[in-house]
C-alpha cells in the first residue's frame, strides 16, 4: 500500500494521529485475546469447552444463526479485520434494518483489510457508527454478556463460539478499549475530490466500480431503480464524464492521486 492511499488519522507513521503506543496497545490486546481464543478452540475440538459453547458450524449455518439471533440483541460491538465491497454490499442492508429496529451497534474495521470500494462505501454509509482503526482479530461483544469468536474447524468447516466467562470477556474488553482509543469515524478518512457528490452518490459510484447493475445497486442501498438512475446521471455530470465505465475509472484515478 502506498502512502497516498492512507487516510489522515489511521495507521502507522507520522502521517497519522495513531501513536506507536496506541498501536502496540492494540496488538498486545489482540495477542492476548487470540491466546484465549486458541485455548477455547482447542477445548471445543476435544469436546471439553469451558466458559462458553460452539453455537454454529459451517458458514451458512453461522450466517443464519447471526441473522436469527441478532434480532434479539440490544447491543453489538463488532470488530472486522477484513472486508470487501461485495461483503459489505450484502451486510449493510441487514445492519440498517437491525439499527432501525433499535439495535445499538458500533463496528470497527481494519482500514488495511478493506479494498478501496469497501472503504468508500463505509465512509458514506448514512446509518450506523463505523470506525477505521487497527483490528487484527475478529470478534463481537454482544449485550456485554458474551463475546463471539472463531471456533475450531469441525469436520472441515468453520465454527463460531460464544464465550461468556470472565477471562474471555476481560480479554475482549481490553482489545475493544485499545481499538476504540485510537480509531476514527470512517467519514474522517475521506476520498479526495469527491466533495461535489452527495453521500448517496458516493455510495452509488463505489457500487458502480464493482460492475453492478441498477437493480443490484438499488437493492444494496434500499432505494428505487429510478432513484439509482437519477443519481448516476448526476454523478456523470458532476465528474464530467459520459459513461458509467468512465465514472468508475475516474474514481480509481482519484484514489491513486498522491
Amino acid at each position: 500500500m502506498e502512502p497516498h492511499d492512507l487516510p489522515t488519522g489511521v495507521g502507522l507513521g507520522p502521517m497519522t494521529r495513531m501513536s506507536p503506543d496506541a498501536i502496540q496497545a492494540v496488538l498486545d490486546a489482540a495477542a492476548n485475546l487470540q491466546v484465549r481464543r486458541s485455548e477455547a478452540a482447542a477445548q471445543a475440538a476435544r469436546g471439553e469447552l469451558v466458559g462458553g459453547e460452539v453455537v454454529a458450524v459451517g458458514f451458512a449455518t453461522i450466517q443464519d444463526w447471526l441473522f436469527t439471533t441478532g434480532k434479539t440483541w440490544q447491543e453489538n460491538l463488532s470488530v472486522r479485520p477484513t472486508g470487501s465491497l461485495t461483503q459489505l454490499r450484502a451486510s449493510l442492508p441487514t445492519n440498517r434494518a437491525l439499527l432501525e429496529a433499535g439495535l445499538r451497534m458500533v463496528s470497527v474495521f481494519d482500514y488495511y483489510g478493506l479494498d478501496a470500494g469497501a472503504r468508500l462505501l463505509l465512509a458514506n454509509e448514512p446509518i450506523g457508527d463505523y470506525l477505521f482503526g487497527r483490528a487484527p482479530v475478529q470478534m463481537k461483544i454482544i449485550d456485554r454478556r458474551f463475546v463471539l469468536l472463531e471456533g475450531p474447524s469441525i469436520d472441515g468447516s468453520v465454527s463460531l463460539m460464544a464465550m461468556h466467562s470472565a477471562p474471555y470477556m476481560d480479554a475482549a474488553w481490553r482489545y475493544w478499549d485499545a481499538i476504540v482509543a485510537s480509531a476514527i469515524p470512517v467519514e474522517d478518512a475521506g476520498i479526495s475530490d469527491l466533495d461535489a457528490l452527495t453521500k448517496r452518490q458516493r455510495q452509488v459510484i463505489a457500487l458502480l466500480a464493482s460492475d453492478l447493475g441498477d437493480d443490484a445497486i438499488a437493492a444494496s442501498l434500499g432505494v428505487s431503480v429510478r432513484t439509482v438512475r437519477s443519481e448516476i446521471a448526476a454523478i456523470l455530470a458532476a465528474l464530467g464524464v459520459k459513461s458509467r465505465f468512465a465514472a468508475a475509472m475516474r474514481l480509481a484515478r482519484l484514489q491513486e492521486v498522491p
